[in-house]
């Protein structure tokens, strides 16, 4: 029992000395890292919020110039190529639809994070669901600012009504 207080004592003790940094500036690198996530976390809902808005700039406006959309759809790189996208989504499976995300996950190291997140998608005339998939990110700070460097779209199997009925066309 004394071994397992010493030894917790000590682990308490290195970990406040370990980093060096004093309280004050844990605190602010603590703080520092809250906003990373809440700005990313953010930048998810402004790309989902551009689509369900039909905001194609602000939708866009989400990637770094050489950035990545893959999904079933398949893969745009840079502006022209994810905007393409975009006007693909809103004139077949997007339209009408409120895209809801949750349960992010996110590690931020320096100017570069990742992130996953669920996403449920909501027919708004009926209030039904019409499927769900998960989001992986790579995102980079450039200019002070998050965008995705890479996103990608991951449906589960009740989307595959959708994707059979798209690869008909």
């Amino acid at each position: 029992m004394k071994t397992t207080q010493t030894l917790l004592s000590s682990l308490f003790f290195i970990a406040a000395i370990a980093p060096g940094l004093s309280h004050a500036d844990q605190k602010q690198d603590r703080a520092l890292l809250a906003a990373d996530r809440a700005e990313i976390i953010e930048l998810g809902a402004r790309f989902d919020n551009g689509l369900d808005a039909e905001d194609r700039n602000k939708f866009v406006s989400t990637f770094v110039p050489s950035g990545v959309l893959a999904g079933f759809w398949g893969e745009a790189k840079g502006p022209e190529q994810i905007g393409g996208a975009y006007d693909f989504m809103l004139s077949t499976f997007a339209k009408n639809r409120r895209h809801f995300v949750g349960n992010h996950e996110v590690e931020v190291k320096g100017n570069k994070a990742t992130m996953f997140s669920y996403m449920v998608v909501f027919d708004r005339a009926s209030n039904t669901t019409i499927g769900t998939a998960t989001f992986k990110d790579e995102l980079v700070r450039t200019n002070g600012k998050w965008l995705f460097a890479r996103r990608t779209l991951s449906a589960d199997s009740n989307v595959d009504p959708i994707i059979q009925s798209l690869q008909r066309k």
